[in-house]
């Protein structure tokens, strides 16, 4: 125990040091030392064109770093308070082996001694340890100062049990329930996996063939030493195509993906060279997943929706799960919030593939079984092929948009999402026959709730 204090202590100074480089480089908009700084593993997910990108487009506009508060450290990840001129974010660092950065992300500051005053409702019997478990996971999450609704479903041995933590929307004394309806964000991913897994089981579409040979004319050939960026390379973030496209822009902060269409889309493409060989590393891109969605669209002369619920929604009796809410869906539609304030709804275009869809806790568990293999034959098959593997490195294994991990002894299928006001977990374990979804209407990530659920279901409760 003193030796792992020694550690925490000797590696902490360490991050120290390196953060008061990042906060000198970063006043200096020096965004080479920046990079720099960081080790192997970051410059293989990362180039640096598009880290110089990041840097210019989103982080440099910030304004000057402050100051760099230390808040706590999880498993070698410090938090810091970083207070640039604009704004007030959480910086989290981490450092490899080498005492280079690992980790390095910006998100929306959370104060985590901050506690609400007043009891969460909830909707749980707390009568089963299952129950008991949920409870004690959830009341926590639930006591930080921004947490506002969660609904939670778990499927074990065959049946489903249902909580529902916090409120619908601040201040109504509405416990989310599984009818409750979130934005899942990058879950979506999945759905569109799905969509070219079946297109692919038609013959439709090869998962090997270049990207250009969907896109339009005018577009240059997507290839980096005459290796081209296929649809495979696309579904499983190892194309080289950057996270977002350099001209993306929005003229509302609130809804920033409704006007980025498919001709916005293609221009990027006109401009952009690849920068390193497709299928050598990981790089996480909503762009290469929405073009996916775009290309389906054009294949099948159908939109996504329609695709969606021919293919997917429909058979599967998923009746809740949509990209366009109808009247008769508001009062069921949670609000979304970041940092405690009204976030509003997301709309998407060119990006609805990768993120754009909305969903209850009721269908993602029949979306949940279908990966255990309750779904009609042909969507079966497609779905059997959305699981097979199609990259690895290192510790990271992807399919078809659907990524392996491990958050305890056994190999899971999982993803998750985000949007302005949401926060969404999906982890099947495919051996066990189990699976745990939650749907969030606040930004702050349940992963770490799911992960935690997972493990303690698969040590057998």
């Amino acid at each position: 125990m003193v030796t792992h204090k020694v550690f925490a202590q000797t590696q902490k100074e360490k991050i120290d040091s390196v953060c008061k480089l990042v906060k000198q480089y970063f006043n200096a908009k020096d965004a080479e030392k920046l990079f720099a700084l960081a080790g192997e593993d970051f410059h293989k997910q990362l180039p640096p064109e598009t880290f110089k990108q990041v840097c210019t487009n989103n982080l440099f506009p910030l304004g000057a770093l402050r100051e760099t508060v230390f808040e706590s450290i999880t498993d070698g990840v410090s938090k810091y308070k970083a207070v640039f001129a604009s704004a007030t974010l959480d910086l989290l660092l981490s450092l490899d082996k080498t005492d280079k950065i690992q980790a390095f992300l910006f998100r929306p500051y959370t104060d985590a001694s901050a506690k609400k005053t007043s009891k969460t409702p909830f909707a749980n019997p707390l009568v089963t340890t299952l129950d008991k478990k949920v409870d004690s996971l959830l009341q926590p999450f639930m006591a930080q100062l921004n947490t506002v609704g969660v609904s939670i479903a778990v499927l074990i041995d065959g049946k489903v049990h249902y909580y529902g933590f916090g409120e619908t929307a601040k201040g109504n004394n509405q416990v989310p329930d599984e009818k409750t309806i979130f934005e899942i964000g990058s879950i979506s991913k999945t759905f569109t996996a799905t969509l070219l897994a079946d297109a692919v089981n038609k013959g439709n579409i090869h998962l090997d063939d270049p990207a250009n040979k969907y896109l339009p004319d005018s577009i240059p050939t997507l290839a980096y030493a005459g290796v081209p960026v296929t649809i495979k390379t696309l579904i499983n973030h190892s194309s080289g195509i950057p996270r977002m496209p350099d001209n993306f822009t929005s003229a509302d902060d609130n809804d920033p993906y409704k006007d980025y269409d498919n001709s916005k889309m293609f221009n990027f493409y006109k401009h952009f060279k690849p920068t390193r060989k497709p299928g050598a590393s990981y790089e996480y891109s909503n762009l290469a997943a929405g073009t996916v969605g775009v290309i389906l669209e054009k294949l099948n002369k159908a939109t996504y929706e329609n695709m969606l619920f021919n293919t997917i929604t429909k058979p599967l009796g998923m009746n809740d799960t949509k990209q366009y809410l109808h009247k008769e869906d508001s009062a069921r539609f949670a609000k979304g919030y970041a940092d405690g304030n009204y976030a509003a709804p997301w709309n998407f275009k060119a990006f609805m593939g990768a993120g754009g869809i909305r969903s209850t806790a009721a269908d993602m568990v029949k979306y949940a079984e279908a990966q255990l293999g309750k779904a009609p034959t042909a969507l079966k098959k497609a779905i059997q092929l959305t699981h097979t593997p199609t990259f690895t490195s290192g510790n990271t294994t992807v399919a078809l948009a659907w990524h392996y991990i491990k958050p305890g002894a056994d190999e899971i299928l999982f993803h998750n999402g985000g949007t302005g006001g949401y926060r969404s977990y999906l982890g099947v374990n495919l051996q066990k026959k189990f699976a745990v979804i939650m749907l969030s209407n606040t930004t702050i990530s349940v992963d770490g709730l799911g992960n935690d659920l997972m493990v303690w279901l698969e040590g057998g409760r």
